[in-house]
């Protein structure tokens, strides 16, 4: 599934897609670099990582207007751009399973409050009974 899913973090030797909790990326020199983040499992100290650096592509823009009629600039990798939208999916999703997770949680404090604001009141007025 994951290798259908994310063909390209598979690729890259993220055997499992759905342990990743988060990623960052920059750019340094004419290098992105791509760091995941794993979840921490039971009995682990610290999260994993895995840090991934992607060559820049250098390209040659033609300049409309001033003296110089090209100028040089440099853009991601395709690869690299394919590896944060299957991240960019993959995080979404999680993100939305907790946002699931905290409103059923929420749902459920509310009905506890609910609950026992009406056994309380029931419990009144069989006392003034």
């Amino acid at each position: 599934m994951s290798e259908e899913k994310f063909p390209t973090l598979t690729e890259m030797g993220i055997e499992e897609p759905s342990d990743i909790e988060r990623y960052t990326s920059r750019i340094e020199g004419d290098v992105d670099v791509l760091k995941i983040y794993f979840h921490r499992h039971q009995g682990e100290w610290m999260a994993k990582s895995k840090k991934f650096k992607f060559k820049r592509m250098h390209k040659n823009m033609r300049v409309n207007e001033g003296r110089v009629p090209y100028i040089a600039t440099t853009e991601s990798s395709p690869y690299f751009l394919r590896a944060v939208a299957e991240l960019d999916s993959l995080v979404a999703a999680e993100r939305a399973s907790q946002d699931h997770k905290q409103r059923l949680l929420d749902d459920i404090e509310h009905l506890e409050k609910v609950v026992s604001r009406k056994i309380e009141d029931m419990r009144r007025q069989i006392e003034e009974m």
